[in-house]
C-alpha cells in the first residue's frame, strides 16, 4: 500500500501525536511520503501547493492519502479535497472533534472515504446519519519515545497542561488550600512550559498526576501560534474533553486521576485509574492514593499494560489496515453552510497577510481570488493582519539589528 500523508511535523516538544501517527502509518506501508502542509502551503501558495499533492499521487502511484488535520484547520480547499478523493482513498483524522465538528470537520468529511476519531465512539452517531464510515482509534502515539523510568517518586501532585483555565485554576487551589503542594508545568503555571523530555520526568517523579477534562475552547487569539480564532458557539463552554494525556500518562507507568468524562471507561477502566467529578471528592482520593501507594502502584502497572497494548500507534495501523475495505465511499455530494464559509474565508487572511508582508505577490492575488470579502469575519481578520505584520516585519526588523 502506497501512503500520502498530510500532517504537521512537529519538532520534539510536548505535542508528539502528529509525528506519532506518521511513523505508525510508514510501519505499516510499502512506500509511504509525508508532508507537512502548513509549510507545503506557507511555501508554495494555493495553486502550487495542490499541484505538487497531486504530482506525487501521480509519481508514486499512491493508494491512500492521510490527512491528519491540525485541530480547527481550515487551509484545503474543499473541492481539491473532493478531486483527491476521486483518484485515492482519501481518509481524514480529526482532533476536537467536541470542539469542530458541527463548525469544521462534517463539512470536510464530505469528502472522505473513512474518518477516524481520537474521540469517545459517542461520536460515530454523527457520521452515521451523514452516512460517512468512522471509526474511534482514541489518541495514538509512539509508545517507543514513553519512558518509564525509574526515579524517586519526590513530587506528591502534579499538572502539564493549560493552567489559565478556570476550573483548572479551583481545583488545585482547593488542594493547595487543605495542605496540598501541587506542581504545575505549562501554560499559565508558576513552573512554565516545559519539554517533551521533561514532561516525562516530571510524570515518572510524580506520584499522583492530575488530568481535567474542561475543554480546549479559548475565545481568544493567541498571536504567538498559527492557531486561529474561530468562529464556535458559545455554548461549546459545557463541553467536557477525553484528553490523550491520559494515555501518554500511562505509556511512562505513571498513575492517573482523572476529573470524569464521557468515554474514559472506554479507554481506562477504574482499576486502572483514579477518577474524581467533585472538588472534594478529589481531596479525598488525593488522600486515599498517597496513602496507598501498592495500591496506586499496581493500577498504574495496569494502565501501563492496556495503553501499550491499545494505543501505540504502529501497532493500532497494523490493525486498521488489516481490517478496512479500501473501497471508496459514493456520492460525495458536498454541502456547505455559512458558518464553514465564513471560518474558511476567515482563516485564508492569515495566508493572505503572510504573503503579502513577504510581498509574493502571486500567491497573494490567489488568496485574494478564493476570499469571499464579505464573509469574512472581522475581528479574525484583524488578528491576522497584527499576527503576521509582528512575524514579518517587526521581527525581521528586529533581527537586522
Amino acid at each position: 500500500m502506497n501512503i500520502l500523508i498530510l500532517t504537521r511535523i512537529m519538532a520534539q516538544n510536548n505535542n508528539t501525536i502528529y509525528n506519532s501517527y506518521t511513523n505508525g502509518i510508514k510501519n505499516n506501508s510499502d512506500k509511504c511520503i509525508s508532508f507537512d502542509y502548513y509549510d507545503l502551503y506557507f511555501n508554495n501558495g494555493k495553486k502550487r501547493f495542490e499541484e505538487i499533492i497531486l504530482n506525487e499521487i501521480e509519481v508514486n502511484n499512491i493508494d491512500v492519502v492521510f490527512i491528519n488535520f491540525v485541530s480547527g484547520d481550515l487551509t484545503f480547499d474543499i473541492y481539491f479535497l473532493q478531486e483527491l478523493s476521486k483518484k485515492c482513498f482519501l481518509i481524514t483524522n480529526f482532533y476536537d472533534s467536541e470542539l469542530f465538528f458541527e463548525p469544521i470537520d462534517r463539512y470536510y468529511a464530505q469528502c472522505a472515504d473513512l474518518v477516524l476519531l481520537p474521540t469517545p465512539s459517542n461520536f460515530l452517531y454523527s457520521y452515521k446519519l451523514l452516512e460517512i464510515n468512522a471509526i474511534t482509534t482514541y489518541s495514538l502515539y509512539d509508545s517507543k519515545i514513553y519512558k518509564c523510568i525509574e526515579k524517586e517518586k519526590d513530587i506528591d501532585i502534579s499538572f502539564i497542561g493549560d493552567m489559565t483555565k478556570k476550573f483548572r485554576k479551583e481545583f488545585v487551589s482547593y488542594l493547595e488550600s487543605n495542605g496540598y503542594k501541587v506542581e504545575t508545568y505549562g501554560f499559565g503555571t508558576k513552573n512554565g512550559r516545559i519539554d517533551f523530555e521533561h514532561m516525562l520526568e516530571i510524570i515518572n517523579r510524580s506520584k499522583i498526576n492530575l488530568n481535567f477534562t474542561d475543554s480546549s475552547y479559548q475565545r481568544t487569539f493567541n498571536r504567538d501560534t498559527n492557531m486561529n480564532y474561530l468562529i464556535i458557539p458559545n455554548i461549546v463552554k459545557y463541553i467536557k474533553q477525553l484528553k490523550g494525556r491520559v494515555i501518554e500518562i500511562a505509556l511512562c507507568k505513571g498513575f492517573v486521576l482523572s476529573q470524569s468524562i464521557n468515554g474514559l471507561d472506554e479507554i481506562f477502566s477504574r482499576e486502572e485509574i483514579g477518577v474524581f467529578d467533585t472538588k472534594e471528592e478529589l481531596l479525598e482520593k488525593v488522600k486515599y492514593y498517597l496513602d496507598n501507594e501498592k495500591i496506586r502502584e499496581k493500577m498504574a502497572s495496569l494502565a501501563h499494560i492496556n495503553a501499550m497494548d491499545k494505543f501505540d500507534a504502529t501497532i493500532k495501523f497494523k490493525e486498521l489496515f488489516k481490517s478496512i475495505d479500501l473501497k471508496k465511499r459514493n456520492n460525495k455530494i458536498i454541502y456547505m453552510d455559512k458558518i464553514f464559509l465564513e471560518n474558511y474565508m476567515s482563516h485564508h487572511t492569515l495566508y493572505l497577510f503572510n504573503f503579502l508582508f513577504k510581498l509574493q505577490i502571486s500567491k497573494f492575488l490567489e488568496e485574494v481570488r478564493i476570499i469571499e470579502f464579505n464573509k469574512i469575519n472581522l475581528t479574525i481578520t484583524f488578528n491576522h493582519f497584527v499576527q503576521q505584520f509582528k512575524y514579518q516585519i517587526i521581527n525581521k526588523l528586529f533581527k537586522r539589528k
